[in-house]
């Protein structure tokens, strides 16, 4: 039931860039998941029940900037020390591009 769970929100992550570190994360247990993490996987569905009306909008401004941010986590995953690195680019005020690496 968590492998099936957990695969169908997959899909998800390219079109909602706030389930990336969710996702990632109850994605390293699926071979012998806890209870903790199926409690994570109900709270990212009931966080996605209460997000569903919200979305990214697109305007048209004069003076588009392109801004990029970007962040590196050092060994910090808990179980493998491994870092992550991720960072988001902006045209103008949204958020075009986005990757989160481990």
């Amino acid at each position: 039931m968590y492998q099936q769970l957990v695969g169908s929100l997959m899909y998800l992550v390219n079109t909602q860039l706030d389930l990336c570190y969710a996702m990632n994360q109850l994605s390293e247990v699926m071979v012998q998941p806890t209870k903790m993490f199926w409690k994570a996987a109900k709270h990212v569905l009931r966080y996605l029940r209460g997000t569903s009306q919200y979305g990214l909008s697109y305007k048209r401004i004069e003076g588009v900037k392109l801004q990029g941010f970007t962040d590196v986590d050092w060994a910090g995953s808990p179980l493998d020390q491994k870092s992550t690195s991720r960072g988001i680019f902006n045209l103008g005020s949204t958020a075009n591009s986005w990757y989160s690496r481990k």
